[in-house]
Formats: C-alpha cells, structure tokens, sequence
C-alpha cells in the first residue's frame, strides 16, 4: 500500500469548473487542498476560494477578454481561501476541457500567502522566454546579469512545462 499512497502525493490536484463558475468534479488531491469533500464542493459558490475577491465588473472584464481571446491556457499564482480559514499559496493552470467546463490543475507553494494574484498565458511565457534567451547573447558570459537571466530562463522553462503537462493532463 506504500507505493499507492505515494502515487496519490504526487498526484496533481485538479478541479473541474464550468464556464459559470460551478464546480463539477475534484480528484481525491484537490479535495486536500481545498479542505472538504466532493459534495462540499459542488455546493460551494463561483469564487468561494479567493483570498481576495474582485468586483463583479472586474471579473466580468477579464472573463470577456479571456474568451475574446479564444480562451487561450492560463497560469499563474494566487492564494487560496479554504472553509476552515487557512490560506494556501497555489500555482495553477486553467485549460479549456470540453465546450462548457475548464480543468483547473493545483500545486501548493511553500511561499507567502500575502503574494498578488499572477496570471499568465503560454504564450506570454513563451515571449518572455524568448526574450531572455536574446538579452542573454547580449551580455557578457558569467556576468551578475548573465547569471541572472540563466536564472530566469530557467523559471520560464519550469513555467512552460507545467503548463504544457497540465495541457496534455486534461
């Protein structure tokens, strides 16, 4: 039984949403995190979780530009709310499953939870990615800033391979 429980750590913990912000389904994982069973869930309001709720016009803004924009993968950080009151500093990544519903994949980070909401696209990764990898070519080899932009690639690789598994998890 080791083997199992060590599996299921590993395990990512996503959370089914649809499009009107309902919640649907949560692996065993997610369900940890958030600190309450599956029907809990279900019966949980559209943004329960956020430890710092945006107006409903600003929510419905960003909502008309994601879906303008095609509904494109999105990343980020931000931190959780859970029933009990405890907060959770998670990363996350939101892609499109199906015509109605959205997968949203959880990994908890052991950082501060009084950090900003971050989100992010692939292809804002990518861009930036790209743009270190020139500033690179441009600085002197084991300069401070050279070292620093080998730091930063490196970020933006992780950010991108999460991103690209969570795809491909969905």
């Amino acid at each position: 039984m080791e083997g199992t429980e060590d599996r299921v750590a590993q395990e990512p913990a996503v959370v089914i949403v649809r499009v009107d912000g309902t919640y649907v389904d949560a692996n065993a994982p997610a369900l940890d995190l958030l600190g309450m069973t599956l029907d809990e869930l279900r019966q949980a309001k559209p943004g329960q979780f956020s430890a710092a709720p945006q107006d409903a016009d600003a929510s419905a803004a960003l909502r008309e530009q994601w879906s303008s924009a095609g509904d494109p993968d999105l990343a980020g950080e931000t931190t959780l709310l859970r029933p009990d009151g405890e907060l959770r500093r998670v990363r996350f990544v939101i892609t499109r499953r199906g015509d109605d519903e959205y997968a949203a994949i959880l990994e908890p980070v052991p950082t501060s939870t009084a950090g900003e909401t971050v989100v992010f696209t692939a292809g804002d990764v990518l861009a930036e990615w790209r743009a270190a990898e020139r500033r690179l070519e441009a600085v002197p080899e084991n300069s401070p800033e050279w070292q620093a932009t080998q730091v930063r690639i490196a970020e933006l690789r992780d950010r991108y391979q999460r991103l690209f598994e969570a795809r491909r998890g969905s």
